[in-house]
């Protein structure tokens, strides 16, 4: 199975110590200057994970823009965990690329919402105005009594981006069962722009005598148009040379239908 790694980010945004990553972000965004401050305490993390939480991108018209957000976690001296988010975009008149970073998932998910206009629109619920909240010392509500925000669908899952249209291909591609998806599904997935491979559970059992093990995966597809897709892949071992399988559903109800029906079956 070639699984890409999931929430990976840019050489510039992981390795070296934790305030060195801290400082170079608070060197890039617009508002870290803001935000110095109230994330001094991050200087002394022991531990700093980058990746990709969301994407999005258009070829136009009128011309290509992209929105990146990525999830930056610092492990601090405590044991607990502080997180922060970067939004970067570059959908303002001009193309020039901006940079933010927020503490907050109410605060990012406004902006984010702000962005997502200039593509025509958010993924998901929509945000009215008088809840947008800015980013760090730009006034308006915080805190605990800030309005909390719907997050775009987008916004919920941690994506990848690269090859994701290949990554489906591919997918599809190995699939061994009768019943994988055509080529509606097919032609839908060459318009994804970014994935997300999540296990869902792993087993064993003997069957007949003999050990059988299989996988259950979910493949989350972020396609050009802000939509969603998810395939379901079981991989197993209920094989007569015992060598391992590829089956590809359409949902999760029917690939574990299979595994428990068929594979466990004795």
């Amino acid at each position: 199975m070639d699984v890409e790694p999931v929430g990976t980010a840019e050489p510039g945004r992981s390795g070296g110590r934790p305030a060195e990553q801290l400082s170079r972000l608070l060197d890039r965004v617009g508002n870290g200057d803001l935000a110095a401050a109230e994330l001094a305490e991050l200087r002394s993390a022991l531990m700093h994970y980058c990746g990709l939480q969301s994407c999005r991108h258009t070829k136009g018209p009128p011309r290509p823009m992209n929105r990146r957000t990525f999830r930056h976690s610092f492990l601090l001296p405590d044991g607990s965990v502080r997180m922060l988010w970067e939004l970067e975009h570059d959908t303002e008149p001009g193309g020039a690329t901006r940079r933010s970073v927020f503490s907050s998932r109410e605060d990012l998910a406004a902006a984010e919402w702000a962005v997502d206009t200039a593509f025509g629109g958010p993924v998901g619920a929509e945000l009215p105005a008088a809840d947008f909240l800015p980013p760090f010392g730009q006034g308006g509500p915080r805190g605990e009594d800030a309005p909390l925000v719907p997050a775009p669908a987008a916004f919920r899952r941690a994506y990848t981006e690269g090859d994701s249209a290949e990554h489906a291909r591919r997918l599809l591609r190995r699939a061994a069962n009768a019943g994988a998806p055509g080529w509606p599904v097919r032609i839908r997935l060459r318009a994804a722009i970014a994935h997300d491979i999540t296990i869902i559970t792993r087993r064993s059992a003997v069957v007949a005598g003999r050990q059988v093990s299989w996988s259950l995966y979910e493949h989350a597809f972020l396609l050009l148009d802000g939509t969603e897709l998810s395939l379901w892949e079981i991989d197993h071992t209920r094989t007569p040379t015992g060598d391992p399988v590829c089956e590809v559903y359409t949902s999760q109800d029917a690939a574990l239908d299979t595994a428990v029906r068929r594979i466990e079956a004795s």
